[in-house]
């Protein structure tokens, strides 16, 4: 046997491993709809974005412009976010840049309040669903409301969000909306305590919401 012919476990732990990221909003590419471009640093914000692109990974506004699609240091903490206004932006839309199936595990939640730039109401209707070739890989599930900026919630997808090629973000009886650090094709972190209290609570679709402390250093 050629001992430099690779092994199929090799080749299998290749292919899972070839796409994970973290797509932190830090150091990728936000496209304007103006066609410009600019790389985040954690040192500005910028709106009226069409698309971001990361690690091979595209998230992308449909149906936004202006006021209403941000990307880059929009709380002024120093950490580069997605942040979008619910009204001409209609969905927010993930998936692979050469196309292909991924696994999206987790994401930070920084803004889901129908008030801009207060606490949230509860009257919040953001949902999260996956897609395989145009068929829905599990009921749209709802997000929790959440409190404008830091601190966030870490938010822990379930198998409904494995293998599929785009995941789709709609909001209603909401106006801002924020994320952060997207876990793709890459394990997620370990849940803190608050988020493992929460297990079991009946989120269809989400395996454990927990509230974090979630600032630059």
């Amino acid at each position: 046997m050629n001992k430099f012919l690779p092994t199929i476990a090799t080749l299998i732990s290749l292919t899972v491993g070839a796409s994970a990221a973290v797509v932190t909003f830090t150091g990728g590419t936000v496209n304007l709809n103006d066609g410009s471009t600019r790389i985040t640093n954690g040192t500005f914000s910028v709106q009226d974005v069409d698309f971001y692109t990361e690690s091979g990974f595209v998230l992308d506004y449909i149906g936004a412009g202006g006021f209403s699609a941000h990307v880059g240091n929009y709380y002024g903490t120093g950490n580069d976010v997605i942040h979008g206004h619910w009204g001409t932006l209609t969905s927010i839309d993930i998936y692979k840049s050469a196309g292909g199936t991924f696994d999206l595990n987790y994401f930070v939640l920084t803004s889901n309040t129908s008030v801009g730039g207060q606490p949230h109401t509860g009257i919040e209707q953001v949902t999260i669903e996956g897609f395989l070739n145009g068929v829905s890989t599990g009921s749209a599930v709802l997000l929790p409301p959440e409190d404008w900026g830091f601190p966030a919630i870490d938010v822990f997808m379930s198998s409904a969000f494995d293998v599929v090629d785009r995941v789709k973000i709609v909001g209603s009886n909401s106006f801002c909306y924020g994320m952060d650090e997207f876990y793709i094709d890459q394990a997620a972190p370990v849940p803190e305590p608050s988020a493992l209290s929460l297990l079991g609570i009946g989120l269809t679709g989400l395996v454990a919401l927990g509230r974090i402390r979630r600032k630059s250093s």
